[in-house]
């Protein structure tokens, strides 16, 4: 039995996760750099999102600078909050091969600058305002900090009148930069509206930053930096070394507390003054609903987990359709105290409130949102355990919805604490830096890419890919063929066509080239250099969109625009490219498992589904090899204890009816189904009851047919002999003087199937001693081989999961063609009705009609018990 396992059995089940991801990136975008992820994605029960980036557009745009009433109409605060968008940022410029420079870094940062239409020299940090009366330089940069939710700046600024001024911009979470605003003049009033105000755009769904600036050019911070005063009307040249000086002391003295805590001593303890609301609009994918309500229906949890403001969070996850609620429950801190406020009323942290809270959310009436500070105070064990505690942590927490203002420590908690203490299998989505942890955390971690530009599709593409997918593949298990689509014919896609589309188009181009003149090509360039460079690109082409990648995501954001340019009649050829260009890797694609190279979440329930039909296909693979194992073995043993084998067609056509089932059996099962299915998971070991029942029951049903059929050819041999009777070795002493001659020895030796002795007589037809003795058709053979090659499909057949999982068994044109020709071979074969077929493989032919219809029968039995054992094992044990 050992020997008849493959000794390719670990290859085949590596092979077969790496088939599956081989399709997840060739079918859906998906790059895979973990196949032990792939598996583990089949048990996922709970999806957590980032939201600024993943499920909304990673480009944002600044809608309205919102200011305090009394300072609506003033223009000197307008002025100042267009230095804090203009200073307090971090971005840098890179130049390209053309030599032209772009701004990359923080989208954030990238949408305030654009906001001021202020130029920004990155080589000499400063920015100009658009009418030349205003120049800054920056000092002193601090980038934006997840666990301080804000960002900083020191700037030396020029103003109108030419003085200059040094400040202390920030801009950053509106509950930390109130810390650090002046609030003596009517401080509940001005906190009250500064409150409000927060409440009111975040439930508009506005991304809300906060402005803050201190004039501190008489502070000991500029003594620091200027020892001999603020510059003054100076030469270029010694204002630009008075700056680097101020620059290199920043940078060795100068800290991120010391401008962005509360009284500190190098401001004289100033408190900075609110410079307004800086409103963003990133706007929610198209995609992002239709696969969160995909997940929801497949009964997985969806969970979104961000860094904002709680009730912008609330809005954005009501576009996404992750909450339904009417009411909102926050649990958040007060003053490092645990409290509730349900629909703006407060209420005490108690147990009857959690009750409470639990009833509401469970009836749906209420949506659960928790503050990052919540989370930290709860799972830290920072506030005092109480029976409240306890029973919010056991039953209110698991049913959070919505995690807002959280900092990266407080997501990777929340998610440690889902995957450990909650016993979920936790998938993180997120784009950023700050989601590494929590992404670090989770069971199976997913990254998009970033800088697609603005996304303006108002149609789900993605959508509409699954559904021509679908299509072609209901055309291809009909057996229809579809001609080239306008989008083959355009060269979008990697079908055979797209690929001699865009081959041709690139020898066309050239050849316009080659007629022009002034055409920068190499000299004694012809047509056929033209066509061995496209065929060059094209290959090129094919090894990115294989490897992954952001030259991978480039293409096929490339190819979007070219497909929208086609519906709306209009060439961007010129804007695609700069597009394209800015898309890069972020830094969550070094913590994740896969990569999605579209700007849609769509990817995430592809690689469930993926992950689903991997493990499906694994446990089918062990499920498979065992019974052939054990079958094999119990062939062998039956053929050689009644002295008898294969003939040469026999084996050959045995090892091709496997192979070609096994094939066509891996190609569904690797093929995942077009949705997900409510609570459809595949066995989590091979070694599960199901699995282990089903083997065992399957292995005795053909164990306990084939030892009938072998039984029924030894009656059939007995009655309608095939094989002459066989005496074995004898030695018979002749009654005359003559000896036995050697030839008459060797030939006993080699034991033929005929009457041998050592009478002379045998010397005239010699054997040689090293040949085997002819095969002869026999009933017994006749019945091993067909019951094994039979069994063989009827265990291909019953261990095809399909759906839920995979591509059914109907489904799949040629898993049902291959069965279905291993079926006929038997029949025809059993029926007699093909005398040469039979002939060519060696089979006896059957003496009586009865003889075939038993046999037939046996076959019958056993496809019916093999999957009355699977059914039953499914039904009891699963």
């Amino acid at each position: 039995m050992i020997a008849s396992v493959p000794s390719d059995l670990p290859p085949s089940l590596s092979a077969s996760a790496h088939t599956c991801a081989n399709n997840l990136r060739e079918m859906y975008n998906v790059v895979n750099s973990n196949t032990e992820a792939l598996i583990e994605s089949s048990q996922i029960d709970t999806v957590v999102f980032d939201k600024t980036g993943t499920l909304t557009a990673d480009t944002q745009s600044l809608t309205s600078i919102i200011y305090p009433p009394d300072k609506q109409h003033s223009k000197d605060f307008s002025s100042l909050s267009q230095i804090v968008l203009a200073g307090s940022h971090s971005l840098i410029g890179m130049a390209d091969d053309e030599g032209k420079t772009s701004l990359i870094g923080d989208p954030l940062d990238l949408a305030c600058l654009q906001s001021t239409k202020w130029q920004y020299n990155s080589h000499e940090k400063s920015a100009v305002s658009n009418d030349d009366s205003v120049k800054l330089w920056q000092i002193r940069t601090f980038p934006f900090d997840p666990t301080t939710k804000m960002s900083s700046a020191i700037v030396l600024v020029k103003g109108e009148d030419g003085a200059y001024q040094l400040f202390v911009v920030v801009k950053g979470s509106p509950s930390k930069v109130s810390d650090l605003v002046d609030n003596e003049d009517g401080e509940e009033k001005q906190q009250s509206w500064y409150d409000s105000k927060v409440k009111r755009l975040g439930k508009k769904g506005f991304r809300t930053i906060s402005l803050g600036a201190l004039d501190v050019s008489r502070t000991s911070l500029t003594e620091l930096l200027f020892p001999s005063g603020l510059p003054k009307n100076e030469s270029k040249k010694t204002l630009d070394t008075s700056i680097h000086k101020a620059r290199r002391l920043a940078r060795s003295e100068v800290v991120r507390n010391d401008i962005e805590m509360e009284h500190s001593t190098l401001l004289n303890r100033k408190e900075m003054m609110f410079a307004g609301f800086a409103c963003f609009n990133a706007p929610m994918r198209v995609s992002s609903s239709r696969v969160v309500n995909d997940l929801k229906d497949s009964e997985i949890d969806v969970i979104m987990l961000t860094g904002d403001e709680p009730y912008a969070s609330l809005a954005m996850a009501s576009k996404a359709d992750i909450t339904k609620g009417k009411q909102t429950c926050l649990l958040k801190t007060d003053n490092s105290r645990l409290v509730w406020k349900i629909d703006s009323k407060a209420r005490h942290f108690s147990l009857k409130t959690a009750k409470r809270v639990q009833r509401q959310v469970e009836s749906g009436e209420s949506v659960l949102v928790v503050t990052g500070n919540a989370i930290n105070s709860l799972l830290s064990a920072k506030v005092k355990p109480s029976k409240a505690t306890q029973y919010v942590k056991q039953y209110v927490l698991p049913q959070t919805k919505v995690v807002a203002s959280a900092s990266p420590n407080d997501k990777s908690l929340f998610v440690h604490w889902l995957k450990n203490s909650c016993n979920r299998q936790t998938l993180m989505c997120g784009d950023g830096v700050n989601d590494i942890k929590a992404m670090q955390q989770a069971s199976v971690s997913v990254a998009m890419l970033g800088g697609f530009g603005q996304e303006v599709v108002e149609e789900d593409t993605e959508d509409i890919r699954r559904k021509e997918r679908l299509k072609r593949r209901l055309n291809s298990s009909n057996g229809m063929t579809s001609s080239p689509s306008s989008l083959d014919q355009a060269g979008i896609g990697d079908s055979v066509e797209a690929s001699i589309a865009r081959i041709r188009d690139g020898i066309n181009k050239g050849i316009c080239r080659l007629e022009n003149e002034n055409n920068g090509l190499p000299q004694h360039t012809t047509v056929f250099d033209i066509g061995i460079d496209s065929i060059k690109v094209e290959i090129q082409r094919f090894r990115d969109m294989r490897k992954g990648g952001t030259a991978a995501a480039k293409i096929l954001a490339q190819e979007d625009r070219l497909r929208q340019s086609m519906e709306s009649k209009s060439n961007t050829e010129n804007e695609l490219h700069e597009i394209s260009d800015e898309i890069q890797a972020g830094e969550s694609c070094l913590a994740s498992s896969f990569t999605l190279l579209r700007p849609c979440i769509s990817g995430v329930e592809s690689i469930l589904r993926t992950g689903i039909s991997s493990a499906a296909c694994c446990i089918a693979i062990y499920r498979t090899v065992a019974l052939n194992c054990i079958l094999t073995s119990y062939n062998l043993a039956t053929l050689y204890k009644n002295g008898l084998r294969y003939g040469k067609i026999m084996w050959q056509i045995e090892l091709w009816s496997s192979v070609y089932t096994d094939n066509a059996s891996f190609t569904a099962l690797s093929s995942p189904r077009p949705k997900l299915v409510a609570g459809a998971r595949p066995s989590k070991s091979p070694f599960h009851p199901a699995e282990v029942v089903s083997t065992v029951l399957q292995a005795i049903i053909h164990i306990v047919t084939l030892t009938c059929a072998v039984n029924t050819g030894k009656h059939l041999e007995s009655k309608y002999p095939t094989i002459p009777p066989h005496k074995g070795f004898s030695i018979k002493w002749s009654n005359d003087d003559k000896s036995p001659s050697v030839g008459g020895l060797l030939t006993t030796l080699v034991g033929s199937s005929s009457n041998t002795s050592l009478h002379s007589d045998t010397d005239s037809v010699p054997k040689s001693f090293f040949k085997r003795t002819p095969f002869q058709p026999n009933y017994i053979a006749n019945n091993v081989f067909i019951m094994s090659i039979f069994q063989a499909a009827v265990t291909t057949m019953v261990n095809h999961s399909g759906k839920p999982f995979s591509i059914g068994f109907v489904e799949s044109r040629q898993l049902c063609l291959s069965v279905c020709s291993i079926f006929l071979l038997c029949i025809v074969c059993i029926s007699g009705r093909m005398p040469k077929l039979n002939s060519f493989i060696e089979l006896a032919p059957y003496p009586t009609k009865a003889s075939k219809v038993a046999l037939l029968r046996l076959l019958l039995l056993n496809v019916s018990l093999s999957y009355f054992a699977e059914y039953f094992s499914m039904f009891f044990f699963r």
